[in-house]
């Protein structure tokens, strides 16, 4: 699994907005029985044979409702989705939670409160039920996995550096002037004097992801009360950039993808995904740390593939079996299997050899527990939902933009200045989304 497949996608598509309010009002619809149509986006291999026993489980396991599944290239997924008209959708979809924004405002997703089994949304992360709200309040989605971003160390690099107190926990991370020395440490005694990772290579919209927990860190979210004026261009938050593109010198450009495995950097900042490939190449070496604090507390991120209802089910009441099938521990086993992201589910999570307490990657399990929400990031919390708007592309655009430009050697006062204007004239375009 990769950024790129399925823990949190780099482009967001912006879903054919209606100019309205939030989805339909929902609630059961149907007699809990008939045939459904489900659709799913056919990208990584696991997790399309997942998917397709999945369904084919679901059928067997009782007599009511058929599903019927319908995978759509990951490719074209998103605009599929954006490009069909809510009558016309499934009533059973998969899609980006980044985009669950936008869906609900062309009123494409139906409320899930009081359809899909209060048990079943108890037993979900803190962090999915917080990307799955909308800001009018209700549930449009459940997830099978989320997410997360940390620090992966090589001990025996980190120790040959002089660096022996590794924090393992949200409450004991480095603050960034402990982080810049153990980056400066061990680009010291690398031959190339590089010491760092941050996946470079994957360019984009990966900052939309992997670096707003520095602006949550810093103390402000991209967007406040809509608006990102005061809050991405917050004096606190351009220190915080501009302290981190001094950290160029010392990353790896990685353009092969093996600055860490190959041993040329002790530090690799990106994501739960990359932990098999990690894991293989260190053994007992690699080590998961969490974010370094800027001020407001360590932050990471979080996200991932959610399901929901299409807005204009007529089987609604079925669809919502379904859902409450695919979240069942089997199923959710299932696919974290094959993908290797974290379970969505508390239950799950206790069964999962990797990120039930004790395990090797606990540490996602604890920040996901620890979600800011839609609320400002405090000290407190820990992961940080991409923006629950349907502004979300424009602010994930204008923010990447700004990230690698400030990276880049350019102001950062005038980057997010800059950012902060295209973000705010999109919310008065719309008039607030509201």
């Amino acid at each position: 699994m990769n950024f790129w497949g399925a823990a949190a996608a780099v482009t967001a598509v912006a879903v054919t907005l209606s100019g309205c309010a939030a989805g339909s009002s929902g609630g059961a619809s149907g007699d809990g029985t008939g045939t459904i149509t489900v659709w799913a986006q056919e990208g990584q291999a696991g997790e399309v044979q997942a998917a397709k026993d999945e369904v084919a489980a679901f059928n067997d396991s009782q007599s009511d409702v058929v599903a019927e599944l319908t995978l759509i290239p990951q490719a074209s997924y998103g605009q599929t989705l954006a490009s069909t008209k809510a009558d016309a959708l499934p009533d059973v979809f998969e899609f980006d939670g980044e985009t669950l924004g936008s869906l609900v405002y062309a009123n494409k997703l139906m409320p899930l409160d009081g359809l899909v089994d209060e048990a079943v949304v108890d037993n979900q992360l803190p962090s999915i039920v917080a990307e799955g709200t909308y800001v009018d309040g209700s549930l449009y989605s459940v997830s099978q996995y989320d997410s997360g971003l940390a620090l992966y160390g090589n001990r025996s690099m980190l120790e040959a550096a002089g660096i022996t107190d590794t924090p393992t926990t949200v409450d004991d991370a480095w603050t960034v002037d402990e982080f810049e020395d153990a980056v400066v440490a061990l680009g010291a005694k690398s031959p190339e004097g590089k010491g760092l990772d941050i996946k470079e290579q994957y360019q984009g919209t990966w900052p939309g992801y992997a670096f707003t927990p520095v602006v949550a860190s810093a103390g402000q979210p991209l967007v406040k009360d809509g608006s990102a004026d005061g809050a991405l261009n917050d004096p606190a938050v351009v220190d915080a950039l501009s302290r981190f593109a001094t950290w160029r010198e010392y990353v790896d450009p990685n353009a092969d993808d093996k600055a860490f495995t190959g041993g040329r950097v002790g530090l690799s900042w990106v994501g739960h995904w990359t932990y098999n490939d990690y894991a293989a190449a260190l053994g007992d070496d690699l080590v998961v740390i969490p974010l370094p604090d800027f001020g407001n507390g360590t932050k990471s991120g979080q996200g991932s593939h959610s399901w929901g209802i299409g807005s204009k089910s007529e089987r609604s009441a079925s669809a919502a079996k379904f859902l409450e099938f695919i979240m069942s521990d089997d199923s959710i086993g299932d696919i974290t299997a094959a993908n290797g992201a974290v379970p969505a589910t508390q239950t799950a999570i206790a069964a999962s050899e990797l990120y039930a307490p004790g395990g090797p990657l606990a540490l996602y399990t604890d920040q996901l527990a620890l979600t800011c929400g839609a609320d400002d990031p405090t000290p407190d919390c820990v992961t940080v939902p991409r923006t629950i708007s349907p502004a979300w592309p424009v602010i994930n655009s204008a923010f990447s933009e700004a990230f690698w430009a400030i990276y880049g050697g350019a102001d950062a006062q005038e980057e997010l200045d800059k950012a902060v204007k295209t973000i705010d004239q999109d919310y008065e375009d719309n008039a607030g989304y509201e």
